[in-house]
């Protein structure tokens, strides 16, 4: 019993169709495999070569960038603006606690406002440090950027000082009146 019917050109009983595919795929993965064994030094310094060009094409484009960041160099008064802060502090007639712990608020906020120009790509100097060169200031740019996160200190009473030896000196002639000590 055999079937003469001519089968269509490209077209196999249905049995064999899924065979021969079967068959036909781990062949493909055999020379596949045969090929990168035979040719993995090959392979690999295409691999090397590949990195190498990635990281140069991004340590050149770093590089560039370094080159076209510019730097500025400012200078700032911080010795100034802490003294100031502490003067203020002082007359503003707050508890020693309070003032502890406003002054350490103050500092961290100055601390912030510099490292924000540092972050900026801004070097700054102590303004005792520069020697020569006109360098800017921006003394008074650190002092409205640290106030503006803070409240600034309210000047009150002034808390009596201890008077200058000279000043003293007037106040005991004034209290023990000036003809006591005559020495007439």
């Amino acid at each position: 019993m055999h079937d003469d019917t001519p089968q269509p050109q490209g077209e196999l009983p249905l049995g064999l169709e899924t065979a021969s595919t079967a068959v036909a795929v781990p062949g493909k993965r055999r020379r596949l495999l045969t090929f990168l064994a035979g040719n993995r030094r090959q392979i690999l310094a295409m691999g090397l070569t590949g990195a190498c060009l990635l990281w140069g094409s991004w340590a050149t484009h770093k590089l560039l960038g370094l080159e076209q960041r510019v730097t500025t160099i400012r200078k700032v008064a911080l010795a100034d603006l802490v003294r100031e802060y502490v003067q203020t502090e002082a007359r503003s007639g707050a508890t020693p606690d309070q003032i502890t712990a406003e002054t350490g608020a103050y500092l961290k906020a100055l601390n912030l406002a510099v490292a924000r120009h540092a972050a900026q790509g801004e070097v700054l100097l102590l303004s005792n440090a520069v020697v020569a060169g006109d360098v800017p200031d921006i003394t008074a740019t650190i002092r409205d950027e640290t106030y503006a996160s803070l409240a600034k200190p309210q000047t009150g009473a002034a808390v009596p000082s201890i008077a200058s030896p000279s000043a003293q000196m007037q106040q005991f002639f004034d209290a023990k009146g000036a003809n006591h000590g005559s020495g007439k």
